[in-house]
């Protein structure tokens, strides 16, 4: 069998499982995205006749065919190398192909998927995420996606200044927002890009990994309020509440996730508030720290589904 890494060699999660895949006798192969089209090529055969149904062909390696990958860890889309073009246009169409082939590609392999193209993609729009969840029940924090300086400062005001703000997509650190940053200079920023405003959920970082049915599930209790900021954290592991259990089973099914990092916090009353799902988390400094099996399950699931 074959596992296919979206992700590279430089990368230290898509080394690692690398790794510990073929520390069991598989086979383990890279695949580098900003590669294609100039230097990976991929034949895609589709209709009556597609058999074999194709195949992956990169530098210094022999053809890997579609039908001899079995699953597919999507740890880092690591992005394109467009094509230098005359024009704008045709940079912007070569994109649009580049992305729709790879596209085709990954939602045309039958396999198993950690996780799928769909799970991933969604993770983009996490305002829809946190949508789907509280349409199910799950307690997440009061939320504003806008550009709008009047909105947003009538939100600020609506919860007496307990406010954090972070970019819609993430890719950046939480931050709280206070009166300098609600100037007018500042708020016209709205008008280049819309930004995401949410109560501030006072209380303890809960980070819980999930591989199909096992959670493992650990305190970061950090002095910082982005938990990212504080490195030297201590992580605890800590036992779920049957009800908080379930709520992260179900957030799972309802992102179809097989594989996840959540983010919760728990606050001084007791109350667990859901921030997000990740459906390709890093994992290494918490497996570490907490001594969990988690890269093990991860393996586990990649090679026995």
């Amino acid at each position: 069998m074959t596992v296919l890494i979206i992700g590279a060699p430089k990368e230290e999660h898509s080394a690692f499982i690398h790794h510990k895949i073929t520390e069991r006798g598989k086979q383990a192969v890279y695949f580098d995205t900003r590669h294609f089209p100039a230097a990976t090529l991929i034949n895609m055969h589709l209709g009556p006749q597609a058999s074999p149904p194709g195949e992956i062909i990169q530098p210094n390696q022999p053809p890997l065919a579609l039908d001899s990958i079995e699953a597919v860890y999507w740890r880092y889309h690591m992005g394109l190398q467009l094509p230098q073009l005359p024009t704008p246009f045709l940079m912007e169409m070569a994109h649009r192909e580049i992305e729709s082939a790879l596209g085709s590609l990954f939602r045309n392999l039958s396999c198993r998927w950690v996780n799928s193209p769909q799970a991933v993609a969604l993770h983009a729009y996490k305002a829809h995420q946190l949508s789907l969840m509280h349409q199910a029940g799950i307690r997440v924090p009061q939320t504003l996606i806008s550009n709008d300086p009047q909105a947003v400062l009538a939100f600020y005001e609506a919860h007496h200044g307990q406010v954090i703000y972070k970019p819609v997509r993430g890719g950046a650190h939480a931050g709280r927002l206070t009166p300098d940053v609600l100037t007018p200079e500042k708020l016209a920023d709205l008008s280049n890009a819309p930004s995401q405003f949410q109560e501030l959920i006072e209380g303890v970082d809960i980070r819980v990994y999930a591989v199909k049915e096992e959670l493992f599930a650990g305190e970061i209790r950090s002095r910082t309020l982005d938990f990212r900021d504080d490195p030297a954290a201590p992580i605890v592991p800590i036992a779920l509440p049957d009800n908080v259990a379930r709520d992260c089973r179900k957030i799972m099914d309802l992102l179809g996730l097989v594989y996840t990092g959540i983010d919760v916090r728990r606050t001084p009353a007791g109350e667990y508030v859901f921030l997000e799902a990740n459906p390709c988390p890093m994992f290494m400094h918490f497996e570490q720290q907490a001594n969990y099996p988690i890269s093990d399950r991860l393996v586990d699931l990649l090679i026995h589904g």
